[in-house]
């Protein structure tokens, strides 16, 4: 009786390589991916009309869109068209005379509100970036900020075709609040002052209505100017929240304006600061 003889079985990683390799070119039927010519070439020409059609499905879609739409008005001026108080960027929202890092983003984005409104001013009429607008906070050695010092700016969004009365002015104004904690310090050992507050004041009514960029340029802004007071610090009990936040608000007659939204900022110190 012979010796048995065992089958030697086929490598599967082999034979899986081999058929994945006949899938891409068969050299028996001459085909690629499975397909031959006749098949590739009916497949690209179908392809080719059903994207130039879908193309141009979409091209007359944005088109008839595109016509609908005035450039000097937007489509929305309902409820969205609301005024709201706002800083110019979201780093200006927190003065952290505790931490570097974020002391430094504040810093950083002071100088960015001076780029965005270069050359604002050029146009008669158009809200100017400097001094007259903005006293200390525009001179240019005031941004070298210390801790203890610094300034918020404030200004209503591009809100469209609105405007206060003939015999209204508007006006910002801002207050220390409780702040998100419930615990915000009422009378924090910082002195607030409203720059320019009488003349900004009675001009503001010049930059309304607002209807475009091109007619009425960037929003006018108001300057807070923050300053430690020395002191009402070294006063302070040890047991005084240090949570201090300030909400500023649009008013029309010394009136809210109504349906308006508030901007908040907040005031992050130790006891150790020193301005």
């Amino acid at each position: 009786m012979g010796e048995e003889v065992k089958e030697k079985k086929p490598n599967k990683y082999v034979e899986g390589f081999k058929g994945f390799c006949t899938f891409l070119y068969n050299p028996d039927d001459h085909t690629v991916f499975g397909r031959g010519g006749s098949s590739w070439g009916k497949i690209i020409i179908f392809y080719f009309f059903f994207y130039a059609c879908l193309a141009a499905f979409f091209a007359i879609c944005l088109t008839v869109l595109l016509k609908t739409l005035d450039p000097d008005r937007p489509t929305v001026v309902g409820r969205t068209n609301k005024p709201k108080l706002a800083a110019p960027f979201p780093n200006l929202y927190t003065m952290n005379f505790k931490n570097e890092k974020e002391w430094n983003k504040y810093k950083e984005a002071t100088l960015k509100i001076e780029d965005k409104y270069a050359g604002n001013g050029d146009s008669e009429g158009f809200f100017e970036w400097g001094d007259t607008n903005l006293g200390n906070c525009y001179n240019p050695d005031y941004p070298v900020y210390t801790k203890g010092r610094g300034c918020f700016y404030i200004g209503l969004n591009r809100i469209y075709d609105w405007a206060p009365e003939e015999n209204q002015t508007l006006s910002f104004g801002c207050e220390w609040v409780v702040g998100k904690t419930g615990s915000g310090n009422l009378d924090p050992p910082f002195d607030m002052t409203m720059l320019k507050e009488v003349e900004i004041g009675a001009a503001l009514k010049a930059y309304y209505p607002w209807t475009s960029m091109e007619n009425n340029g960037l929003q006018p802004v108001q300057a807070i100017e923050i300053l430690l007071n020395k002191e009402k610090l070294a006063a302070m009990d040890d047991t005084a929240s240090l949570d201090t936040y300030l909400d500023c608000s649009a008013y029309v007659n010394d009136e809210k304006v109504e349906d308006s939204g508030s901007a908040n900022f907040e005031i992050r110190y130790s006891k150790e600061i020193s301005g």
